[in-house]
């Protein structure tokens, strides 16, 4: 099995992330400065948007955000090197959605929009009722094929399932990078590479004051 399939299959929008030596490794090689990174698969632009997005997604409090453990640097990189054409094509399209829909909600210049806007389109994204959620999700999609943007009349509409299915992609894949991030699992979650005798009994508040294992 070639490298790019053996990540693939492991990979980080399931909910569920097997640390492995490879994937680990392709998250720790990503460590370039926000401010000089140049996005491998999306545009700059784009770029842009995705480093907002994931830190409304996980912001800045006591733990760093997002973009300060290169969560953005990680999934284009991720993009480049692990998921297939076809997959890097509904990224594209997806990402293509939800710019359009910033610009066509709040500004054409991206540079404009406010992280109180970005985090009114996360919100709207995530919150939406069951049976929005099962309209967008069928307008994503149909017969299995990515919704196209070609026609003016349904470009709206579009874009909004789009936006909608690129935030929910980035939920997950943004919280699992994060996760298994150098600085998080060492410095922010219980971190143990030689641990001692296990004991099922005491509590995890007892063992590493209610912080969760990072290995």
């Amino acid at each position: 099995m070639d490298r790019r399939r053996a990540l693939r299959n492991i990979g980080l929008t399931t909910g569920f992330v097997v640390a492995s030596p490879a994937l680990l490794s392709l998250l720790q090689s990503c460590t370039a400065e926000q401010a000089s990174w140049i996005p491998e698969f999306f545009t700059p632009e784009e770029g842009m948007v995705l480093t907002n997005i994931v830190d409304i997604i996980i912001p800045k409090t006591d733990t760093p955000s997002a973009s300060e453990v290169n969560v953005p640097q990680f999934i284009d990189k991720y993009i480049v090197e692990v998921e297939f054409e076809e997959d890097q094509k509904r990224y594209k399209k997806r990402m293509a959605g939800l710019v359009n829909q910033l610009k066509s909600k709040y500004s054409q210049d991206i540079a404009d929009i406010t992280p109180e806007q970005y985090e009114e389109i996360v919100a709207e994204n995530l919150k939406v009722s069951g049976d929005k959620r099962a309209d967008l999700n069928k307008r994503i999609s149909i017969e299995g094929n990515e919704i196209s943007m070609d026609n003016a009349e349904n470009e709206e509409q579009d874009n909004e399932a789009l936006a909608f299915g690129m935030i929910n992609d980035l939920r997950w894949t943004t919280i699992n990078a994060f996760k298994n991030s150098q600085k998080i699992g060492e410095e922010v979650l219980a971190y143990d590479p030689v641990p001692g005798v296990y004991n099922g009994c005491a509590s995890l508040e007892e063992l590493t004051q209610g912080r969760v294992w990072s290995l």
